[in-house]
């Protein structure tokens, strides 16, 4: 898939596109604006003073705001914090969000990846700021310090996305759609909605029924009318969990940052199936997930551009996600392994830049802008695949996977598609299973219970705010389990932007295959230039490794 050409526009290094160093020169903010370029969207927001309306820098419309009557933002949330609205062209709400938050492992970098999770939905502020082991006044300050608006403002702004994408996409009831994007009541998603867009939720549902999308929202049932606020959660007047009598498909649009190449993550995905729980037949993507609320399946399909055929035609800037859950709250987590799976937070744009110029890696990277690096749904499945993996080829890991859930994993639901016959693994139910029908040394078994008793007990949290560096030095700690295994945990498991198993064959390979050296020692210094985006360098290692990849 080739690259679309940037607009003309200053180019910084790459450890200049922090938010904090593009708040501190908004000259260089106003000339992203005024060319237009699209590799500043989700990184700041641009807000109009004369018209209280804030934009993407590339909003397409044809009057560039004055310079004086120009302020910029780090985040959504903060422009609308400050009184401004939605742009309805360009949608800035929508925006992938800014990379960043993906790289770093300190508080607000930790506190912005569980809130996107929508950690703040189910714990509230108080239980996000427990698991960070901080206060909530602390980390109310240090938020509003960095990226201009409180959590409750952030959690805000993810429901009000949430809630725009279901109107517009799904055919969910406007109760239904309240619930799943994570309001407390209807009342609060109504005046949400109408402050944040200017736009009641109605007007929004038929602005996409006039684009000729096809509408027909489902009724909401008997079983909405004890709903009732109850906090910041959505439950029942009688403390119960809102259930759908039946999960029906919820199809939405994820967008990213372009270029992405969505064939090729469907390939890499599913080469990489885990049998019994995900499937994929080369166009489509499909896996079991096991929610708070029951059972939910997740399809990733690639958006093909009606006016060309064939797999290049293929919209580089996101993917179409169809969701089945058995709870409707249990919607936003569900599009968070979405986000997972399509490695949605990393920045292109960046990555050409700084991995481009490398002699032997460029030819790769500027071949196959797009490419990414898929994490698992969740860092325990990771852990299972880089234990079973161990010292094995790819097909032959798979297999031993497919032993593992058979004889351990719970069934699939009825309702379940063809070829998924089985939920995700449990810790708990690894740590508690006879393993000795997996053909697989002694010692590596061990490994695999010891790992799933650390996970299952908590010693290991895989949690959204839980620190990187602290899961690597639990998952050391842990009997059987060494580098290799952690360094592919925090590629695929903590979806670790930076991550780099040194000590993977297939990585090897790859590198000299590209006519880098091999060796552990000097590759990893060859590697320290390659730094934060060192986990897309291993994707472009493994796609030039040959056959026999780790899983």
């Amino acid at each position: 898939m080739s690259s679309p050409k940037p607009p003309k526009s200053p180019v910084a290094p790459a450890d200049q596109w922090s938010v904090a160093s593009l708040l501190a020169d908004p000259e260089r903010c106003y000339r992203a604006v005024i060319s237009r370029d699209w590799r500043f969207d989700g990184r700041i927001v641009l807000a109009v003073s004369s018209t209280g309306i804030y934009c993407r820098p590339s909003c397409p419309t044809g009057i560039r705001p004055k310079r004086a009557n120009a302020r910029f933002y780090a985040t959504a949330a903060a422009a609308q914090g400050a009184g401004f609205r939605a742009c309805k062209r360009c949608r800035p709400d929508a925006a992938p969000g800014s990379p960043e938050w993906a790289m770093g492992d300190d508080l607000v970098n930790r506190a912005m990846r569980a809130i996107s999770a929508g950690e703040i939905d189910r714990l509230g502020v108080d239980g996000l700021a427990d698991g960070l082991s901080v206060s909530p006044r602390h980390l109310t300050r240090m938020l509003h310090a960095r990226v201009g608006a409180t959590p409750l403002s952030l959690a805000r702004a993810r429901r009000a996305h949430a809630a725009r994408q279901l109107l517009e996409h799904s055919n969910l009831s406007m109760t239904e759609v309240a619930f799943a994007a994570g309001f407390g009541s209807v009342r609060q998603f109504n005046d949400t909605v109408r402050e944040v867009y200017d736009r009641t939720p109605s007007n929004l549902r038929q602005a996409r029924m006039a684009k000729g999308v096809a509408s027909g929202a489902s009724s909401p049932g008997k079983r909405h009318r004890s709903l009732a606020k109850v906090g910041d959660s959505p439950h029942r007047s009688d403390g119960q969990a809102v259930h759908a009598s039946a999960p029906v498909p919820t199809t939405l649009r994820l967008a990213i940052r372009p270029p992405f190449d969505a064939a090729e993550v469907i390939r890499f995905l599913t080469s990489r199936a885990l049998p019994g729980v995900e499937h994929g037949d080369g166009s489509t993507f499909t896996r079991l997930l096991s929610l708070s609320g029951g059972p939910a399946t997740i399809t990733l399909r690639p958006e093909f551009d009606d006016r060309r055929g064939g797999e290049s035609a293929s919209v580089d800037d996101g993917m179409n996600v169809e969701l089945r859950v058995t709870d409707l709250t249990d919607l936003s987590a569900a599009v968070s392994v979405a986000e997972r799976l399509c490695d949605a937070t990393c920045d292109p744009a960046g990555v050409v830049e700084l991995l481009g110029a490398d002699p032997h890696l460029g030819p790769s990277v500027h071949a196959h802008p797009g490419r990414r690096m898929p994490a698992c749904a969740d860092g325990f499945e990771a852990l299972v695949r880089a234990v079973l993996g161990q010292q094995v080829t790819l097909g032959r890991g798979l297999r031993l996977a497919g032993q593992l859930v058979s004889a351990v994993a719970r069934p699939a639901p009825d309702w379940a598609p063809s070829g998924l016959t089985h939920l995700p693994l449990s810790a708990a139910d690894v740590a508690a299973a006879d393993l000795s029908m997996l053909g697989m040394p002694g010692a590596r078994r061990r490994a695999l219970t010891a790992a799933a008793e650390a996970v299952a007990s908590g010693v290991v949290s895989f949690d959204a705010h839980a620190s990187r560096q602290a899961v690597r030095q639990a998952l050391l700690a842990v009997p059987g389990i060494g580098p290799w295994t952690v360094d592919y945990v925090a590629l695929r498991g903590l979806a670790d932007p930076d991550a780099f198993p040194i000590g993977d064959v297939a990585l090897q390979r790859g590198a000299a295959n590209l006519g880098i050296d091999r060796a552990p020692l000097a590759l990893l210094t060859r590697a320290e230039a390659w730094r934060p985006w060192r986990a897309i360098s291993t994707a472009h290692l493994w796609a030039n490794a040959g056959n026999g990849v780790q899983p």
